[in-house]
């Protein structure tokens, strides 16, 4: 999704964030494992039984009152039946809109009906400094919020396209140890980081426009982040449907770090670009190159859980109307893939012509109304 740059919640401003089957299996493929001596001790990375391993139970979607609501390992490693969404320990969740906080991510999903499990959120990007080690604020806003924080991570400033082959080469590795013992110090150690999320996307300082720097930035970024923050889960994110051809020689996937370095893989998935009129074009979009079944199975092809950190309508974009099958599309998606689905967010937001995917606004002039993916997403998502 295209990209505008946030201000920081912190000097008193609204701001909105960066856009851009388990089937029949107990255990969760995962590149993972829990460790419950606490968030500062490092886990290992084991390859576990594969989910169609002869023999094994059928998964139980139910509540694990012992789970640490808080702890991405935890809460991912929970089973999840195929067939429901967000079942019983689904992590379904929306980045703050109006601001990054608690309380804007509370109100939506009070208004949806259920609880979210997920708190979407986004560094500044103004610095080298305000993105990793003047991020307090980020955690701040949400210390009240009793569920899994996902954070978006630029890998270099707004503007900073020059600044990539630094990082590659070491120059910023301090600043993502103090990231990572920030997250410790916040007590959320154990969260998802997406870090250089959407390098496929031209607005992106932290593009792909070389593939090696960005991989190696990457890498160095991860290695340090791990060393301060260990139970840290990195999420490697795309943006759906396109990957011009100047960055990541034209395929995402071209960029991807490997696997040492990725817990998760996700896409940015928006109906747009192209949207979805029919369930076919949904389903031609999903299986190309960039699409959500494509991506999906280059993840489970590496050992790694999916996710889906963005998604939404987007009225104003090629669709030009509110479309609430894309909703209701996503959500059996979301229920098919269940067992491997590490967390979803819905992304909200609305400023004026660029970009209006908020819904559940009633009362929000500045928000197109979106009243039939409104009604179909507090149907299906309150349950």
């Amino acid at each position: 999704m295209t990209d505008i740059a946030p201000t920081t919640p912190r000097r008193g401003r609204l701001w909105l964030a960066a856009a851009g089957v388990v089937a029949l299996a107990l255990a969760i493929a995962f590149a993972v494992t829990v460790d419950p001596a606490g968030e500062g001790t490092p886990v290992a990375q084991t390859s576990s039984i594969p989910a169609s391993a002869p023999g094994s139970a059928a998964p139980r979607d139910e509540p694990v009152a012992n789970a640490d609501p808080r702890s991405a390992r935890a809460q991912i490693a929970l089973a999840r039946a195929p067939g429901a969404w967000p079942g019983a320990n689904g992590l379904s969740g929306v980045n703050g809109f109006p601001v990054l906080n608690t309380a804007s991510v509370k109100e939506f999903c009070s208004t949806r009906g259920r609880d979210c499990k997920v708190a979407h959120t986004y560094t500044d990007r103004t610095s080298y400094d305000s993105m990793t080690r003047g991020s307090g604020w980020t955690f701040e806003y949400f210390a009240d919020f009793d569920g899994v924080l996902v954070i978006s991570q630029s890998l270099v400033p707004d503007k900073g396209e020059n600044l990539v082959a630094d990082c590659a080469a070491g120059v910023y590795d301090q600043n993502w140890r103090d990231f990572g013992a920030l997250m410790v110090q916040h007590g959320r150690g154990d969260s998802v980081v997406r870090l250089g999320w959407e390098m496929n996307e031209p607005t992106m300082a932290w593009r792909g426009l070389n593939a090696a720097d960005y991989i190696a930035c990457y890498r160095r970024a991860a290695d340090a982040l791990r060393s301060a923050s260990p139970r840290v889960m990195l999420d490697w994110t795309i943006n759906g449907h396109n990957t011009p051809k100047d960055l990541c020689g034209g395929l995402s996937t071209n960029c991807y770090p490997g696997d040492d370095y990725v817990d998760i893989i996700g896409i940015d998935n928006y109906d747009h670009h192209p949207w979805s009129p029919t369930k076919a074009d949904f389903d031609r979009t999903a299986a190309a190159p960039e699409g959500l079944n494509w991506l999906f199975d280059f993840a489970r092809a590496h050992g790694k859980l999916f996710s889906v950190g963005e998604w939404g309508i987007m009225p104003t974009a090629d669709a030009g109307r509110d479309n609430p099958e894309f909703i209701r599309w996503m959500h059996a998606w979301f229920a098919e893939h269940a067992p491997y689905l590490a967390y979803e967010a819905y992304f909200q937001r609305c400023d004026g012509d660029f970009s209006q995917s908020s819904i559940l606004r009633p009362n929000d002039a500045k928000c197109l109304p979106n009243t039939g993916s409104s009604d179909v997403y507090q149907e299906l998502f309150k349950r």
